[in-house]
């Protein structure tokens, strides 16, 4: 798509807007390269990702980072250094990224389309390791970096303390108040020096370095630690080497993770971008529209307008009959507002944006979107309004097709009325016969009057209030506008005697026309009214079929309910009798008999109540596992328990509620027992993780110590060992013993709570 048409519908104020919500300037690079998305299918993965993603948007941790895409990059390079500074950046980076890679993929399940984003939220357990042990958060290199630069710092500080104690010798001299100006030593290019008073300088023999701003104090260093001084100076340079070695070899590190480690940061990067749109969408109101054949926004508004405005008055805009729409009224009508909000809300669609339109809204996909909107008069080419505005149309008219939306403000105008309403209406035809669709405003009569006829194009005005002469912003179907000059300008205080003579130059039956009009208009807006009456009353009715539907719901669980009570009491009825009946009884015959009749009526009564609480289409725990019943023989149930079909005893079956998305992927046979141990092997990497992460889980629930989990010898071995090695559920995890498995298996020691 053209960038000036991405320009006129304020394309790239809305991408301002997002960057207000990010915490990267990195990411603000990536929302500046974001362009409206052409290709239906790759559409559609973007929407349901930011679908499932804003979902749980609010549980996805966010902080500021730095933008280390030219560190990873630079890190590749042989030799290449990076400082303290830039690794730190670096592991902040990668802790993030751990710490989302948590929290969405234990959400995955819930939210399937997330996989595509923790598949590249990759995990650096071990360089977090490397560098968390050389490198301190304040910003050095640790001691225990190396043993060569621990070996130096120690030389150092045993230097640095001789040096010290000499100089603190000097300054403990019963003369020392006359000699020096301060009681402390210094540290002046270098070297530890001491404050010697200037008018005593010549009794400390010894190097000057300088003195203070005043004169008053002289820094000298005394030829006694000149030598231990020069020392300190060499293991400092030393230290230095030592400490860009160790850094060299942090960065080498890097270099070998660093395509793994770009991949993730553009994640990141996306990640931090879908924050900023959940963000966005919620000030806006904004909805995800559904990819559909025929532009239809339900009560659409303007994007950056809500931003301006308290309330901003939504607009209906309807092309599924036709793919043409003529919009005509006042100028104050809003008309440019309609189209720029359906251009605007195109592009953002496009973007997998949310949008500020009610649900039900639906929008094809364009592969181009082409603009002649507002005055285009270039004084740099010397080109008039008119010219400026052909030579625009000239340019995108080769490229226009059926996938094309063509949006063209005030068309016609700039030249001689009847001209410029020929030439719009010539635009018009040939963007008919391209097959594209058209959204276009004007207030040219003949143009107006074409759309009237034609079958390709709605004609449509803006609502307005000819009393008040204030607009209503509302769009009229199937009919036309005028553009109220006269009355605008009577308004604004044009005399009534210029007025009359400009009535008279009207041509003959536009009077005529504009009471067909009126009467058209009249009939349009009883007719919206009487639509909206019946848009209420039927959902008006639609509410009151719910409340019936929940009524009925509640009395039928009261009868159940009372149901069940009557059924329990009859049971202890029947307990109740037995044990007077055997008190009664002397004989033990016939005691038996009462308890065989007892016993019976039991088993009717429990039967009943077996087969009225349980029906088809009901969901059951058995044994913890929940199932939902798709048949019901004699005392028995057939029930599908993940994937798995068994016949139940109906008084084995308890009534629940319906599992969630988590408990559902939780296979039937795994709870038959305590796990003890999965095999992984053939799987892809995402589809072990994904399973041995609800396993684990499962173990844990079911209270295992420890599984075992089977990896091979491959990639996915270290795959595995790392995702252990980050698992809040894992205390501790080793390599099986040859009696156990051997290095193709883990043994893993689970948390107890």
């Amino acid at each position: 798509m053209r960038e000036r048409d991405l320009e006129r519908l304020e394309f790239f104020k809305v991408l301002e807007k997002l960057k207000e919500f990010v915490s990267s300037k990195a990411t603000e690079r990536f929302i500046d390269s974001l362009r409206p998305i052409k290709d239906p299918d790759d559409l559609r993965r973007q929407i349901n990702i930011t679908a499932d993603f804003m979902k749980m948007a609010e549980d996805v941790p966010i902080y500021p980072f730095d933008d280390v895409e030219e560190l990873i990059k630079k890190s590749s390079i042989k030799d290449a250094l990076l400082s303290v500074e830039e690794i730190l950046s670096i592991l902040k980076v990668i802790k993030l990224l751990r710490e989302i890679r948590k929290v969405i993929g234990s959400q995955v399940s819930v939210y399937p389309h997330l996989q595509t984003l923790v598949k590249h939220l990759h995990l650096f357990s071990n360089l977090e390791s490397v560098i968390e042990s050389s490198v301190d958060v304040r910003g050095f290199v640790k001691d225990s970096a190396s043993e060569d630069l621990s070996q130096i710092r120690q030389k150092i500080r045993s230097v640095e303390k001789e040096i010290v104690k000499r100089l603190e010798s000097l300054l403990s001299r019963p003369d020392a108040v006359n000699l020096f100006s301060d009681k402390f030593v210094a540290f002046k290019n270098n070297r530890y020096v001491l404050p010697v008073k200037s008018s005593e300088a010549k009794k400390i023999i010894g190097i000057v370095h300088g003195t203070s701003s005043s004169g008053f104090t002289t820094y000298i260093e005394p030829h006694h630690v000149v030598e231990l001084n020069n020392r300190l100076i060499t293991l400092r340079d030393e230290e230095e080497q030592e400490v860009k070695r160790v850094l060299k070899k942090i960065t080498a590190y890097i270099g070998e993770e660093s395509d793994r480690l770009h991949d993730a940061f553009l994640t990141l990067l996306r990640v931090d971008f879908l924050k900023a749109v959940a963000k966005f969408s919620k000030l806006i109101g904004g909805n995800l529209i559904n990819i559909g054949d025929a532009i239809k926004l339900k009560e659409a508004r303007h994007p950056l307008l809500i931003f301006l405005k308290d309330e901003v008055i939504p607009v209906n805009i309807d092309l599924s009959e036709r793919k043409g729409l003529v919009l005509t009224g006042p100028n104050t009508g809003g008309k440019t507002i309609a189209l720029k909000t359906l251009g605007l809300c195109c592009l953002m669609f496009q973007c997998a944006l949310p949008v500020p339109a009610g649900e039900g809204s639906q929008l094809p996909v364009f592969e181009s979107i082409f603009t002649d909107i507002g005055d285009e008069q270039s004084l740099q080419q010397n080109l008039s309004t008119f010219s400026a505005h052909v030579s625009n149309i000239v340019e995108f008219l080769p490229l226009v097709n059926e996938k094309s939306l063509v949006l063209l403000d005030e068309l016609g105008a700039g030249t001689d009325p009847i001209e410029g309403s020929a030439l719009g209406i010539g635009l018009l035809e040939y963007l008919s016969q391209k097959g594209a669709y058209v959204f276009a405003t004007t207030h040219h009569t003949p143009i107006k009057l074409y759309a009237i006829n034609s079958d390709y194009y709605t004609p449509a005005s803006v609502a307005f209030d000819r009393q008040s002469l204030q607009p209503k912003y509302a769009i009229l179907y199937n009919t036309v506008g005028e553009s109220m000059a006269f009355e605008v300008a009577e308004r604004y205080g044009m005399p009534k005697e210029v007025l009359e003579l400009s009535r008279k130059h009207l041509p003959k039956g536009m009077q005529e026309y504009k009471t067909a009009r009126e009467n058209l208009e009249n009939y349009i807006r009883e007719y919206t009214e009487k639509l909206k009456e019946v848009e209420q009353l039927k959902l008006e009715l639609e509410k009151t079929r719910k409340e019936q539907e929940k009524l009925l719901y509640e009395l039928e669980r009261e009868k159940q309910q009372s149901w069940e009570k009557v059924l329990k009491d009859a049971l202890d009825y029947l307990e109740k009798l037995k044990r007077e009946g055997e008190e009664m009884l002397k004989s033990a015959k016939e005691r038996q008999r009462l308890r065989e009749f007892v016993r019976e009526k039991r088993k009717d009564i429990e039967k009943k109540l077996s087969v009225e609480e349980v029906r088809v289409g009901d969901w059951v725990e058995l044994m913890g596992s929940k199932g939902r019943v798709v048949e019901i023989k004699g005392d028995r149930a057939g029930v599908i328990f993940g994937g798995v079909r068994a016949w139940v005893s109906l008084k084995d079956l308890k009534k629940t509620d319906p599992p969630t998305r988590s408990e559902e992927v939780v296979s039937f046979e795994i709870r038959k027992g305590l796990p003890s141990e999965i095999n992984l092997t053939g799987l892809s990497v995402d589809e072990a993780l994904r399973k041995l992460e609800l396993f684990l889980e499962e173990a844990h629930k079911l209270g295992a110590k420890n599984v075992k989990v089977i990896h091979g010898h491959g990639t996915l071995k270290k795959t595995v060992e790392e995702f252990l090695s980050n698992s809040d559920l894992v205390v501790f995890h080793r390599e099986a013993y040859p009696k156990e498995g051997g290095t193709g298996a883990s043994i893993v020691y689970l948390r107890k709570d």
